[in-house]
């Protein structure tokens, strides 16, 4: 038997922690040997644990697969936040699309979610980048969306804007 390494994000700590479980765990197991990183004194209440650009909704369907076939080579990432869905918006070009996201969801994933809605062929979506509303700050593309909301407001909105060219 082995150890999977396990790089977990929260609304709860700035920083990515590290947890290693064993390899046939459940990601039931992994939520709860996850939640004993939380700072102490931490409310887990309602905390949802999400697999890092997964599409599983079902937490019940998700808490009995095996993190053998979560694909553990790279190591496996998740989130830990009270926020189920974060409710992402984006627009560009005079347009608005609006889609929820686990929290796990990487902002690259909705780069590209953002760029086929809004008929962006792949090379274009690539010189392009999200910036949060009102703000210069553009997450990097492995960054999950659950980093850049606190509970209770499980919104953010984007603008696609044109990716910084350095020529030379």
């Amino acid at each position: 038997m082995s150890t999977i390494r396990v790089y977990v994000q929260s609304e709860h700590f700035s920083d990515i922690k590290l947890v290693e479980v064993d390899d046939h765990a459940t990601v039931a197991d992994l939520k709860r040997a996850a939640l004993t990183l939380l700072p102490a004194g931490t409310d887990s209440t309602g905390l949802s644990l999400s697999i890092e650009d997964d599409d599983v909704d079902d937490d019940e369907a998700a808490s009995k697969r095996r993190l053998k076939d979560l694909n553990p080579d790279r190591g496996v990432r998740v989130h830990l936040h009270r926020c189920k869905q974060v409710a992402v918006t984006v627009r560009f070009g005079g347009r608005t699309e609006e889609h929820p996201f686990r929290p796990a969801t990487t902002i690259g994933r909705i780069r590209q979610w953002a760029g086929r809605r809004f008929g962006l062929k792949a090379g274009d979506i690539a010189e392009h980048v999200l910036q949060i509303a009102g703000s210069n700050e553009q997450p990097d593309m492995d960054t999950h969306v659950g980093t850049l909301v606190q509970h209770p407001r499980c919104a953010i909105v984007f603008d696609l804007v044109p990716a910084h060219r350095i020529n030379g």
